[in-house]
């Protein structure tokens, strides 16, 4: 069996494993603080299982204390402004001591869902008063920073309130809610830089979640911890935009760059990694990064990390990185007398006579001599190269990279570099 039908399986093997390995790793909470109305409280559900913060518990495991500080009725608008303000409530004491108390080491979220009951008339636009919606704004503001400001750094996460369904009680307007205030907790996640729960826009259009129109029913529920929870499990998204897979580039210095994104969050760095093994971290826009390829095949992958520290890992980017000057199993490259010439893509017979050293040149595996010419030589009949379209032609694994003329050995050192990625991030991973 040729050498190309040995290493053609590990190739591709190795290809589709390296492919795979794009991860991430979102923030994983120790604490949970689900701060809110009747909706946290858990209002509409059939049973205290039954409501939001009770299936997210199970949803998140033992190991994660969440604990539930929902007030019926409450506010986000402040004394003054409002009928039932959520900074006057007994939960939002508790809610604030279960914070800052969670302990050293401690992971913690807070999750805000206020804003149904502002949007009833009286709260929102108040008679003869000016519009609260500014005022709201400003509220929400001060207590995201009462939050991120306690001991333990808690990640404070924005929740854009549910929509309403048919008839919805209380006094409580979807119109306000979608048209007026998610806008506004759009513009304070870009400002404060939080990341972001959207209930309102899976919610719209739906009103078989809803028993009264305001509150979920147990189906409505479960929708709504499913939305929380793929919230909490956010993390960034990365892509290496240089080089490209399949490149061949010449070894030495080269520039590594990647686009990064953690929406409404700040990216805080990229790190790049060849084969599991760290070549640099960048903190600041734009990503890149300045490094010295070696010679050889290299798998390339860059972890972006966030300011909650949630990170996700790119796909890998496989490319060949060759010297100055390489010679292919086609020929030789002359440099004197009594040296022969590379013969071409079929084979040939070399000239005789003293030899001149041409520029550097990369002769690929069929032969044939590209970059610089070489000539004279003295001796003998070459060697025979293989014909092009001999499909048994190239020596190791025949796979190519992509894009690339180079053949034979490059291959094979993309099989070799990729299974030693795999298993340092495996050993990573562990």
């Amino acid at each position: 069996m040729s050498k190309v039908v040995r290493f053609l399986p590990l190739c591709a093997l190795s290809i589709n494993l390296l492919a795979a390995a794009a991860a991430a790793e979102p923030r994983k909470p120790t604490h949970v603080a689900c701060v809110g109305d009747s909706i946290t409280a858990g209002a509409g559900a059939s049973a205290p299982a039954k409501s939001y913060v009770s299936l997210l518990q199970g949803l998140l495991g033992n190991t994660v204390q969440v604990k539930n500080f929902g007030n019926s009725g409450s506010t986000m608008l402040g004394p003054g402004f409002a009928d039932k303000p959520y900074v006057l409530q007994a939960e939002y004491t508790a809610a604030t001591d279960f914070v800052s108390n969670a302990g050293a080491g401690a992971v913690v979220s807070v999750i805000i869902m206020l804003g149904t009951n502002d949007s009833k008339p009286f709260n929102w636009e108040p008679a003869n008063k000016p519009k609260n919606d500014q005022q709201y704004l400003s509220d929400y503001r001060a207590m995201v920073d009462h939050f991120a400001g306690l001991p333990t750094k808690p990640v404070v996460y924005v929740v854009y309130p549910l929509a309403t369904g048919t008839a919805p009680c209380c006094s409580i307007r979807g119109e306000v809610i979608h048209d007026q205030e998610v806008p506004l907790l759009k513009q304070l996640a870009l400002e404060k830089h939080l990341p972001t729960i959207d209930l309102n826009t899976p919610t719209l259009n739906h009103p078989e979640y809803f028993g009264d129109g305001v509150h979920p029913n147990d189906a409505g529920y479960v929708v709504m911890t499913d939305l929380v929870k793929k919230g909490l499990d956010r993390e960034p998204t990365v892509s290496i935009t240089s080089p490209t897979t399949g490149a061949t580039v010449a070894a030495g210095m080269l520039t590594l760059s990647a686009e990064a994104s953690g929406d409404t969050v700040d990216i805080s760095s990229v790190e790049f990694l060849d084969a599991g093994m760290s070549l640099g971290k960048v903190t600041t826009k734009p990503f890149t990064l300045m490094w010295e390829a070696s010679p050889g095949a290299h798998a390339i992958v860059a972890k972006a990390t966030d300011t909650t520290l949630a990170s996700a890992t790119s796909t890998l980017v496989m490319f060949g990185a060759t010297p100055a000057a390489v010679a292919g199993a086609g020929g030789n490259v002359s440099g004197g007398a009594g040296g022969a010439s590379a013969g071409s893509a079929s084979g040939g017979t070399p000239t005789a006579g003293s030899g001149t050293a041409g520029s550097s040149v990369v002769t690929t595996a069929g032969g044939a001599t590209t970059g610089g010419a070489t000539t004279g030589g003295s001796g003998g009949s070459g060697p025979m190269a293989p014909a092009a379209t001999d499909p048994n032609a190239d020596a190791g694994c025949s796979v190519a990279l992509p894009g690339s003329r180079q053949r034979g050995g490059l291959g094979l050192l993309l099989a070799l570099a990729s299974a030693t990625a795999l298993g340092r991030l495996r050993r990573r991973a562990a």
